[in-house]
């Protein structure tokens, strides 16, 4: 039995879930059916954890112990992942199967809840599970199987339903501290419960409860090479070739390259204008201040004669060191209400009311004063800072630094223009000093009514009413309106001799402070109805009906929205997604639980929804369990499920990129001979890339099925195997190339028959105004266009064992193991991701390993606890799949750039990551009746995450999705709970 242990199965998804689970003759409600059972063993695979076994694993907050299943799989989204620049800052959600969040779905005591207003990735819509107050929480159910059966659209790889308590009584309170080894990274907790009422003796129970937490930020700087810096030249191979300096203009000795030209903060280059080219510069740079040099960054100097090096040298900086934040600041408080009384004999009515709110505070690296805008305007050249000759109060910025309205009569020479006497203007190169700030505030109000019971003859009903809105605030400072810069610049009024002298009026007017607020609501009404219709030989025959009606809503602005026709005059590096939308559905739905005989028990199940946006959809899901002896079941479901158009998918607002491109003389010979071969023509321009919603797209459907053995061969003793397969059709996704619609265009005289495409064309030739003019936007939306499959196999095993009179041994092992994980494309291209760093388009490049596994063994005697808690999570080929890169041949990768770094000669760095341990040691001691201390060390051995240089696109050096706990270090919690 112990080697099969070591081998096999985690919580056994038959094990008891509480105290009320444990007794045989209890009613229970299991997630993924609106049945009540006798037991918790169902066809489906369902994963229970307790707040008993959250506390033994040291996890104190329901997105942790989420992030934290073996499940839990490619495309999650993390806290350290959100920090600053994603478009889900502050936020957490789960991805069951690799699936991503918005193909998981989270909801809290079997209802919906709103989702957060922001889009990962402005398209996948998903719950924050730090909205859930974590004080409250009796267990939470994770269905790994589809359920769109009984909860509708986006259940088709799982359900998180988290269970809070429905009774407590007296006076709880509760608290603790945590810090880092090193002395960072602190986390303070407190929470105070009190219930008053006996549903028993009284008929009613009234608890209320408050909690706050607070986690202090992570800077890369706080943790050790090579994740505080970028200089990885110590970093070498076999062959002795190291890698490449990767500061901004770092300097690599062994090829005598440096990594620039990169503007560096505070530091202004400037040089002469272009005598061909007025909005750009010629030459090499110089420091517009000599006597400050670098300003305290390294530099470099006898670099050669490349003509982009300054004269003086080159200033390197450690921007991973100095800029890069690991972990957001994060600050959350929460208050939660419920009332519950029993109506006669046979009813029990209910009221819940949550508020919460979470804020966080991100940095990211600071901007450049030069940068390219982000809305449409064809043509239009990446923005540099050009010093006119003269500069006057009424000076207006243009991009070439000329014909700003300042004259010699009018104005004065440019002081920081050293080529103003000579009556030439100039290049600037500069970074700001700030870093840019994301800081957001969301937060979410749930309330619930709800009544279940009994009537007649074995007739039971329930209903309930949730209604639920997260208003999130957010706020972005340190980012620039190129128009402004140019216009500051005019005025002489923008220090560029010292950044750190400008007043803050000058730094508001550049970039203004940006705030947006999105709001997401949905309200629901259900009902279900059930009964034992009659008994069959393996005990009642239950059905049940029910109905459902949603409306749910989302509006979030676009942060960047300004005149589509002057990008100059909108903020660069923000993105202008934004959604708008609203819609309702109405549902219907069944259940049938048939034990044929007592070895034998099916069930079925169907719903049907229908959106007001015109999509509706079937979902029927049958399963089975066969009990040949009491010791072994088989299990086995077979499901349809679907995924509903995100709201960004359906109603996504314009959303535009910018791509240079060149046109092909040779392929279209016609086009530029209609251009008379001219610089028009042949020289590389803009091309926009305009993204927007589609409300006439069908869901993405799934079909699945699932396969698996529990074996209790003693009691106390499960092991269960599980095969899972979802397959899903009609994937929803971008254009994902525009080649076809810019041969169309050049090629068939601007006509473009491409189903989701729109062109627009660009400004017209000046010296040909009749002919066609260069493609000026690529618009297209959201399409049903590809398909995926996923499969694997869940393994877990569960044991509580007493060992003589007063010890007990529980273990739980759970692990997850990914078959297949393939994308086809409309094209009929077979991507493979499992085991590989893919794909990179909805994780980030943060990757789809093979294997995650979690092993928790607990000793209880008498008063005292203690636990140790293991995690797993398999290497990975360093092949970016979905960027063209092929799985085991490292040195194609890395010679094509897809993923693998190379040393300096060429070779590859990683062709296979190294594999991710966390190991976790909590104790407990309980003082008389009513006092507990406990202790947490989280990474007891403290492992260092893999150097991992390109996970998350080669921002951290490790991967944040899988290893974030391991960056953290050896952590140290103590905390105590009382109960009067």
């Amino acid at each position: 039995m112990g080697a099969a242990l070591l081998s096999a199965p985690a919580y056994a998804q038959g094990a008891p879930a509480d105290d009320e689970a444990s007794n045989d003759d209890a009613i229970i409600v299991v997630t993924g059916s609106i049945l009540r059972r006798t037991n918790t063993e169902t066809a489906s695979p369902v994963t229970v954890l307790s707040a008993q076994t959250l506390e033994e694993r040291g996890l104190n907050t329901v997105s942790e112990a989420v992030q934290r299943l073996s499940a839990n799989g490619a495309g999650t989204i993390t806290q350290g992942w959100n920090t600053g620049f994603n478009f889900a800052s502050g936020a957490n959600a789960p991805a069951l199967r690799g699936l991503t969040v918005q193909s998981t779905l989270s909801i809290s005591d079997g209802l919906r809840m709103a989702p957060y207003p922001l889009a990962d990735d402005g398209q996948r819509n998903f719950v924050d599970l730090n909205t859930i107050p974590d004080a409250v929480v009796e267990r939470i159910e994770v269905l790994r199987d589809g359920a769109s059966s009984t909860y509708g659209a986006d259940a088709i790889a799982g359900v998180i339903n988290v269970i809070t308590k429905k009774e407590i009584q007296g006076l709880h309170l509760g608290g603790s501290l945590g810090i880092s080894q090193k002395g960072d990274a602190g986390e303070q907790r407190i929470d105070a419960t009190w219930g008053y009422g006996d549903l028993a003796n009284d008929g009613f129970n009234f608890y209320v409860s408050g909690e706050y937490r607070r986690q202090d930020a992570l800077y890369a700087r706080d943790r050790g090479y090579p994740f505080n810096n970028k200089d990885w030249t110590s970093i070498c191979g076999a062959s002795g070739s190291c890698m490449s300096n990767q500061n901004w203009n770092g300097f690599t000795p062994e090829n005598g390259l440096f990594n620039g030209l990169i503007s560096i903060p505070g530091v202004t280059l400037v040089r002469p204008v272009s005598a061909t080219n007025p909005n750009t510069g010629a030459g090499r740079f110089e420091f517009l201040n000599p006597a400050a040099g670098c300003r305290g960054y390294k530099m470099h100097q006898n670099i050669g004669t490349s003509a982009t090096a300054p004269l003086a040298g080159v200033c390197e900086i450690n921007w991973q060191g100095d800029h890069i934040m690991l972990q957001p600041e994060i600050e959350r408080q929460g208050l939660t209400a419920r009332f519950t009384a029993n109506v006669g004999d046979r009813a029990q009515v209910y009221a819940i009311a949550n508020y919460y709110n979470t804020k966080t505070h991100a940095t990211f690296t600071p901007l450049g004063l030069n940068g390219t805008p982000t809305s449409p305007n064809n043509g239009a050249a990446a923005y540099n800072v050009m010093l006119p000759v003269y500069v006057c109060a009424n000076g207006v910025g243009t991009l070439s630094g000329q014909n700003t309205g300042c004259t010699a009569a009018n104005g004065t020479l440019n002081p920081y223009n050293p080529y103003a006497a000579s009556g030439q203007t100039a290049q600037a190169f500069v970074r700001s000093t700030r870093d840019r700030t994301v800081d957001t505030s969301s937060r979410s109000l749930r309330g619930v009514l709800g009544i279940e019971g009994s009537f007649g003859d074995d007739w039971r009903y329930s209903a309930n009413f949730t209604a639920s809105e997260v208003r999130l605030k957010r706020t972005q400072a340190n980012y620039f309106i190129p128009q402004r810069i140019m216009d500051v610049v005019a005025r002489g009024t923008l220090n560029l001799n010292d950044l750190e002298a400008n007043s803050q009026e000058i730094w508001d007017y550049i970039a203004p402070v940006n705030t947006t607020t999105s709001v997401s609501e949905l309200w629901q009404f259900q009902a279900t109805l059930a009964k034992d219709l009659f008994q069959l030989p393996g005990g009642p025959l239950q059905a049940a009906v029910g109905v459902s009606y949603r409306d749910e809503s989302i509006d979030a602005p676009s942060a960047n929205p300004g005149t589509l026709g002057n990008q100059y005059d909108r903020y660069y590096s923000i993105n202008a997604v934004g959604t708008a939308g609203s819609r309702d559905v109405k549902s219907a739905f069944f259940e049938l639980s048939a034990p044929v005989i007592e070895q034998i028990e099916l069930t079925a199940s169907g719903r049907y929804d229908d959106y007001s946006t015109g999509q509706s959809n079937f979902s029927p899901k049958l399963g089975v369990k066969f009990t040949p002896i009491p010791q072994v079941a088989v299990r086995g479901t077979f499901s349809k499920g679907f995924r509903i158009p995100s709201f960004n998918e359906s109603f996504g607002l314009p959303t535009t990129g910018f791509v240079t491109r060149t046109v092909n003389c040779t392929t279209f010979a016609a086009f530029c001979a209609a251009h008379g071969n001219n610089a028009y023509a042949t020289q590389s321009y803009s091309l926009g890339l305009t993204q927007v919603g589609n409300p006439d797209l069908d869901p993405e459907k799934s079909t699945a099925f699932t396969a698996g053995i529990i074996v209790e061969p003693i009691r106390n003793v499960s092991l269960t195997v599980d095969f899972w397969h979802i397959k899903v059709n009609d994937l929803i996704t971008g254009v994902t190339s525009t080649a076809a619609a810019e041969a169309a265009y050049y090629s068939n005289n601007g006509v473009v028959n491409i189903p989701g495409i729109t062109v627009l064309p660009g400004q017209p030739d000046p010296a040909f105004p009749n002919a066609l003019p260069l493609l000026g936007f690529i618009q297209s939306s959201y399409t049903n266009q590809d398909s995926q499959v996923v499969s694997g196999l869940d393994f877990g095993a569960n044991l509580s064992l007493p060992i003589g009179s007063n010890l007990t041994w529980r273990s739980n092992f759970d692990a997850s193991y990914m078959i297949k994980y393939e994308l086809t494309t409309d094209a009929g291209d077979k991507l493979r991701y499992d085991g590989t760093l893919s794909p990179c388009n909805i994780t980030s490049c943060s990757g789809s390993p093979k294997w995650r596994a979690s092993w928790q063994n607990t000793l209880a005697f008498g008063d005292t606890t203690l636990s140790l808690t293991a995690y797993y999570t398999k290497g990975y080929d360093t092949a970016s799949i979905d960027f063209g890169g092929i799985k085991g041949d490292c040195q194609f990768n890395a010679d094509n750039g897809v993923s693998t770094h190379s040393y300096v000669d060429g070779s590859p760095v990683n062709c296979k990551t190294k594999d991710i341990w966390n190991v976790d040691f909590t104790a407990s001691q309980k003082i008389g009746d009513k006092f507990t201390i406990y202790a947490n060390v989280l990474n007891v051995f403290g492992i260092k995450p893999p150097f991992d240089p390109d996970a998350a696109y080669g921002i951290f050096g490790f991967n944040p999705a899988w290893a974030g706990p391991n960056i953290m270090g050896r952590y140290f919690r103590l905390g105590a709970k009382v109960s009067f």
